[in-house]
């Protein structure tokens, strides 16, 4: 059966700081790191362990994912 999930469905945001290195993973051997201005795919929201709210986030790119980052909601735009 298809799924009828896609990327292009989740909401959107802009990153507006640099993260520090241990809240991202790169997913593609290119190296590509998040950069403020970055329009991320938000997908699961938890609670960081600071108690403020976060999203793990995702920066697409012709289908591809570049790298998944933990973001708290204040560095988005």
């Amino acid at each position: 059966m298809p799924s009828i999930f896609s990327i292009d469905s989740l909401p959107r945001a802009k990153l507006i700081v640099d993260l520090p290195a241990k809240r991202y993973r790169l997913l593609t051997p290119d190296g590509r790191v998040p950069c403020v201005g970055d329009e991320v795919t938000l997908d699961q929201g938890f609670i960081g362990p600071d108690g403020l709210p976060m999203v793990l986030a995702y920066f697409p790119v012709l289908g591809n994912r570049l790298y998944e980052a933990e973001i708290y909601e204040s560095e988005l735009a």
